[in-house]
């Protein structure tokens, strides 16, 4: 049954559309996390998040992440601490190098969209993310 859930679970993967440079220009923006998904496939869900993450990626591929706050008027509200970001290709597939005061890891890009941002880290933990919408009142 292990066996068979790891073939599923790599030819979903297979048969997605694979990210390209075009594509990365939709990381720009908020992103509301929606899921965390193990290798055991244990699913963590989220509701209504009090942070949201900002990322800004420019041409060069290089940009940062943040940590916002919505707040009901349809602002964000937010520190300054920035994580820096770089963004590299190796064999077809991007991956977010995020570089803090305190550490350092890597994300690979799994699917990228307009409205759907999934990332996995070195642990094989997938990270589901939405577009956030502002709160409108």
């Amino acid at each position: 049954m292990k066996y068979f859930a790891t073939l599923l679970f790599f030819t979903l993967l297979s048969c997605s559309k694979s990210v390209t440079q075009d594509d990365l220009q939709h990381l720009n923006g908020y992103w509301d996390i929606e899921m965390v998904e193990s290798e055991s496939k244990k699913i963590t869900k989220f509701g209504i998040n009090s942070t949201i993450d900002y990322y800004y990626l420019d041409n060069s591929n290089k940009g940062f992440r943040k940590k916002t706050k919505p707040d009901f008027s349809g602002k964000y509200r937010a520190n300054n601490i920035k994580d820096s970001i770089t963004i590299s290709s190796k064999n077809g597939q991007f991956t977010i190098h995020t570089s803090t005061s305190l550490d350092n890891w890597d994300d690979i890009i799994i699917e990228l969209s307009a409205d759907k941002l999934i990332l996995q880290n070195d642990k094989g933990v997938l990270f589901h993310y939405k577009k956030h919408e502002k709160y409108n009142f």
